[in-house]
């Protein structure tokens, strides 16, 4: 069945903690963030199996330091994870740092 389009709501989950944003899907494009960073990127549905490709940018200063649980500002990540009843578990890393390893999950929220 084809990811519903619309409003999800994410929590990551990492060894650092747990946070939470808003992302929007629609038709391959995913936009979104949190209080402190933006998500843009893309994803792909083969199946069950969901592949995201995403960009998270800290678009303001965060008192302490850096304001996710990933550990940096700027980073690109990679998730893939599978589909259930409208419910999304993926696990991802990163390129750049291969040490970073998260879990998300993803709820829709509204069309």
């Amino acid at each position: 069945m084809p990811l519903p389009n619309g409003l999800y709501k994410i929590a990551f989950r990492s060894a650092s903690g747990t946070d939470y944003g808003v992302a929007y899907m629609q038709d391959g494009r995913l936009r979104g963030g949190d209080s402190g960073m933006a998500y843009v990127g893309s994803y792909e549905q083969d199946g069950d199996l969901l592949t995201v490709q995403l960009s998270v940018t800290q678009h303001r200063a965060i008192a302490g330091g850096i304001g996710n649980i990933l550990g940096y500002p700027n980073i690109h990540i990679e998730m893939a994870g599978l589909i259930d009843d409208g419910r999304l578990n993926l696990r991802g890393t990163s390129k750049e740092v291969p040490s970073v390893r998260f879990e998300a999950r993803l709820s829709h929220l509204a069309d």
